[in-house]
């Protein structure tokens, strides 16, 4: 019996059959996850593109940052393993803004991020602020509070150092933070470590995010002691990161993944071994903690990342392009609380060690701990991705075939006459926008409007879940309709694929088909199962409804959308700072148009001293969101900011003829 060959191997698709193209990814930026990448690729038998010249990739791996290899994705339907503007929002500093804002409207809720000044803008401040804490300090007859100070771009440990006199802080002309010291860590064998924790940004509409399964724990070479003026300069002893305490005499490298002295350790080991000390209730409790701080913090980051997908790529296209692997570094406190250190947009997918042999000479060797992480992890991530760009492809060629074959049917899709006009209107509806990216397939209208499944009801505009609620305010506001074609391009149905075991051969799984009678408010990657081995979908969550109020400042980020981006401006400038306040409401007896001026440029002279970034030609938006905070409390002087700020929004989406569903 002849066997198939890739080339005569077909994919199924109901009574449809088109020949099997493998995948393809570009590896030309991928710079130091290569290795991995490369094995991993080969595993899954896909080709690879290593010149950067091929046109039809599907998947684009870069090491650092979107915008490598100078490529324009707004043309392709390829993804992208970056975000845009990714690296810049997990700076320290810009974190740190994200995480303040965030936590000026919900104090209880981020309390995860230790204390924290910008340097040089808030040198003084620290400097008066440290005094006082000492004070209490000295009262209390504690220990004073010691202070870590760290680049805001800095990595691998690199500038970081400890003081307790505020006035030692040296910062030169780059950007720093100060942060309060966790000086109580949690420690095992009087060592302290650190885990880092990877997490998957799979989509942004619906937002998804995926915690993997498995981590690495690093560790201090040092025995811990609390930090004073003696040891301050112990870097082994107060530091984690692995690329310092690699030139520890001390450091131990691990020779199989069971090994519990080994300097860098399975995450799964550490909790094991943390089972000895606390109950598995209290383990429990601290690893919910740990998704909760995770789902919060991405929260923090979206409205800005949303503004910078918005900046690169068309506001007619979804905003699906993009998936990207970060990593969060965190502490336990000795009571078991995490502590976020910080999160990082481009965690190493290294799976080698350097060191030096007995020759002098550097070597780099293997390391069976990185791969035994690192490899499921790109592998599961890759599989992922095709599955639902493939599916998506699919599911976009059905809607052009059926718009083609019968384009009144969009026109008619308030009717209830029959199952095919309304399933069909629905999805030109949702889907119209993203015509440019289907592959054609060989089928008829007639056979697809056939496979399409009866979603509507008598009460189904009642039954939209807290997604596609949330989403309803990007849909109007930037002339998108909800992009859905990623996740629910029938809505009700689709036909996802899975890698054949023996061939490698996408086959759709009818086994993983969404039916009428499933939970469409839960992501469709909770929904295959099996298919997920390394990772857990955390958001959305059963618990979905108490992040509700936390998409507040997205609802923000669509406003400053429509205000600068669908008007041609990069930022808002003076003029469209006045038209917000004037279209808005703000404008009133008690606020006048000269204090908006006077306003704009104060914070806009504050945040262009301080920039980071490009020269500013207006106010960008963490700036925005400092000045609507201050309007919100002049307009609606409430016994809380969160209260002033949520009315601000509610008459902003009033006053620009904003729809917007309320979530549940």
């Amino acid at each position: 019996m002849t066997s198939k060959t890739p080339a005569s191997t077909s994919i199924k698709q109901g009574n449809k059959k088109s020949r099997k193209r493998m995948p393809k990814v570009d590896t030309s930026q991928a710079r130091s996850n290569i290795e991995v990448l490369r094995m991993c690729l080969q595993d899954l038998g896909w080709r690879e593109c290593v010149s950067g010249s091929s046109t039809d990739s599907d998947i684009y791996w870069h090491s650092a940052t979107f915008h490598e290899g100078n490529r324009n994705y707004a043309s392709t339907s390829a993804r992208v393993n970056k975000f845009p503007g990714m690296s810049d929002l997990l700076c320290k500093s810009n974190l740190t803004r994200s995480l303040n804002a965030m936590r000026m409207l919900f104090p209880d809720e981020f309390d995860f991020y230790p204390k924290t000044w910008f340097l040089p803008e808030q040198r003084q401040q620290f400097q008066d602020d440290a005094r006082l804490i000492h004070q209490k300090d000295r009262k209390r007859h504690r220990p004073l509070t010691t202070f870590i100070i760290k680049p805001s771009d800095g990595s691998e440990g690199a500038g970081i150092y400890l003081i307790q006199d505020p006035t030692r802080c040296n910062v030169a002309n780059r950007p720093y933070i100060a942060q309060e010291y966790i000086d109580r860590p949690l420690l095992i064998n009087g060592l302290k470590f650190d885990m880092r924790i990877y997490v998957l940004i799979f989509h942004l509409d619906p937002l998804e995010i995926l915690l993997y399964e498995e981590g690495l724990a690093r560790f201090a070479t040092i025995d811990y002691q609390a930090p004073s003026i003696k040891n301050l300069h112990e870097t082994f002893m107060h530091l984690t990161n692995y690329s310092l305490n690699k030139r520890s005499a001390s450091y131990k490298h691990a020779l199989d993944e069971k090994q519990t002295d080994a300097s860098k350790r399975k995450m799964s080991l550490v909790w094991s071994q943390l089972g000895h000390l606390f109950s598995p209730n209290e383990i429990d409790q601290a690893k919910e903690m740990i998704k909760e701080m995770i789902n919060k913090t991405v929260l923090a980051i979206l409205p800005e990342l949303r503004i910078q997908y918005a900046s690169e790529l068309p506001m007619n296209r979804e905003q699906n392009r993009c998936f990207q692997i970060i990593g969060f570094d965190i502490l336990l406190t000795d009571q078991l609380k995490p502590m976020l250190l910080e999160v990082n947009a481009n965690p190493s997918l290294r799976i080698d060690y350097d060191h030096t042999n007995e020759a002098g000479k550097l070597v780099h060797e293997p390391s069976l701990i990185d791969e035994e992480i690192k490899k499921p992890l790109v592998l599961e991530t890759l599989k992922l991705v095709m599955k639902y760009k493939q599916r998506g492809n699919r599911s976009k060629s059905n809607d052009e075939i059926e718009n083609q074959g019968d384009k009144n049917i969009a026109h008619h899709h308030t009717k209830k006459s029959s199952k095919v006009n309304k399933t069909a209107a629905k999805i030109h509806h949702d889907r119209q926008l993203s015509q440019s990216d289907s592959d054609s397939l060989d089928s008829s209208s007639e056979d697809v409007l056939d496979e399409l499944p009866d979603r509507h009801s008598n009460n189904s505009t009642q039954s939209m879940s807290t997604i596609q609620k949330r989403t309803s305010i990007k849909s109007t506001i930037t002339g998108e309709d909800s992009q859905h074609s990623d996740e629910d391009t029938t809505n009700g149905t689709f036909n996802p694929v899975v890698l054949d075991n023996n061939s490698n051969v996408p086959i759709p799984d009818e086994s993983m088909a969404i039916t009428n009678n499933q939970n469409m408010t839960q992501p469709l990657l909770n929904q295959i199962g099996s298919s997920m081995k390394s990772f857990q979908v955390i958001f959305p969550s059963t618990s979905e409804i108490r992040y509700e109020d936390m998409f507040l400042l997205e609802k923000i980020a669509f406003i400053y959308i429509e205000l600068v981006f669908k008007h041609g401006f990069k930022a808002m400038t003076n003029r469209p700072f006045r038209n917000f306040a004037i279209a808005c409401g703000i404008i009133d007896q008690s606020t006048i148009m000269s204090s908006i001026d006077i306003l704009y440029t104060q914070i806009f002279y504050k945040c262009k001293e301080f920039s980071s970034q490009s020269p500013a030609i207006g106010l960008q938006f963490p700036a925005f969101i400092e000045a609507f905070y201050l309007l919100s409390q002049r307009k609606y002087p409430t016994s809380t900011l969160l209260d002033s700020v949520t009315e601000l929004v509610k008459s902003c989406i009033q006053h620009l003829d904003i729809y917007v569903e309320e979530s549940v």
